[in-house]
């Protein structure tokens, strides 16, 4: 899949499509498959620090797999997620 195909995906633009194609990641199958900390993890792995890598990713990420524009995210996913950023950046 081009980048250009993964920015038609429901809340991805171009640099989060630039970001996720890094990963090699190449479709909305496959980030389903992963699952959102997932793909998050590997993009973050292929782009580093230097990359913009928040909460607002998680939930795009979240959203292009589920087909729900962000910030329809259930808050009890949302909290989740939260969560989940928390405990990476500890980790870091």
């Amino acid at each position: 899949m081009s980048i250009k195909e993964l920015e038609s995906i429901k809340n991805i633009g171009p640099s989060c499509a630039l970001r996720i194609h890094r990963a090699g990641i190449e479709n909305l199958d496959q980030m389903q498959h992963l699952g959102t900390e997932e793909v998050f993890l590997r993009v973050f792995e292929a782009n580093g620090r230097g990359s913009i890598m928040c909460t607002c990713f998680l939930y795009a990420i979240e959203g292009a797999i589920t087909n729900t524009k962000w910030h329809e995210i259930p808050n009890t996913r949302k909290a989740q997620l939260k969560k989940f950023m928390k405990d990476f950046r500890k980790n870091l």
